[in-house]
């Protein structure tokens, strides 16, 4: 993190550095273990395949799930929880690293890409962290509030704006969305069996042949979190007009990433 921008670093009245930069930081050390594990195996398979080394069982089982556009075991069991085939896979692993990137360079950004994180719960705990030191409160006292903000974001549009975005300037994007002063804001979540209504601002039955349409950009207030034993991220409340009985009968759901 030698490039890092400065705000990172900024220090609390008590010397303490933003806990969402140490999330940051174990963030970083997760994916650069996910691509050395990329790069060895796919030097090493390299290598077998013009006869300069054995080909193993396990180069010989990673180059038939390339074949079948399968992410290998030995890739997966390296990475965060993914149901996408190979194709699919490296394309939203190029967009997390990208996501991770531009955090370090540019800052901490105006709404995080809640899908890009190779472990949100650490994420969320970290803004609950945030919150606890700022009034000074016990963790366990803290339960998340949502509001939906009215605005769309798309992570690849982002990272794609980016590219040609200078030092310091700010995204068209960013512009959109509200200055708050507690938690934080988040994107990248989809709604499965159910929509968001835009004019009503409730939850409304999916659109016939739309299978998960995006969630708009959501405040997180204070919160609470599961542990490392699950994919569970969190509860998200959102309003509706239904009761709630109707939308588990549904089996409805907001999910971080889709299997395409």
């Amino acid at each position: 993190m030698d490039d890092a921008a400065e705000t990172l670093f900024v220090r609390d009245s008590n010397g303490r550095v933003n806990s969402l930069t140490t999330v940051l930081g174990q963030e970083v050390d997760r994916f650069n273990f996910l691509l050395r594990v990329l790069r060895t195996s796919l030097c090493t398979l390299q290598k077998a395949i013009a006869g300069l080394v054995v080909m193993s069982e396990e180069m010989e089982r990673i180059y038939n799930s390339f074949l079948n556009n399968q992410v290998p075991e030995y890739w997966a069991s390296a990475a965060y929880p993914s149901l996408k085939p190979l194709g699919s896979w490296v394309r939203d692993l190029a967009l997390r690293t990208a996501f991770i990137d531009s955090w370090i360079t540019r800052g901490q950004p105006k709404s995080f890409w809640i899908s890009g994180f190779f472990f949100p719960q650490g994420f969320l705990t970290g803004t609950l962290q945030n919150h606890a030191r700022k009034y000074n409160l016990p963790i366990d006292e803290l339960n998340f509030c949502f509001n939906v903000i009215p605005a769309y974001r798309d992570q690849a549009a982002i990272t794609e704006a980016l590219k040609n975005l200078g030092p310091g300037a700010e995204l068209d994007q960013d512009q959109k969305l509200p200055s708050i002063e507690d938690g934080v804001l988040v994107h990248g979540m989809f709604m499965d069996s159910s929509r968001w209504d835009d004019v009503n601002m409730v939850m409304e039955d999916a659109l016939p042949r739309v299978m998960n349409p995006m969630l708009p950009v959501v405040q997180a207030g204070t919160l609470s979190t599961t542990g490392h034993s699950t994919n569970f991220v969190v509860t998200v409340m959102l309003p509706s007009n239904r009761p709630n009985d109707y939308w588990i009968s549904k089996a409805s759901a907001l999910l971080c990433q889709l299997n395409e």
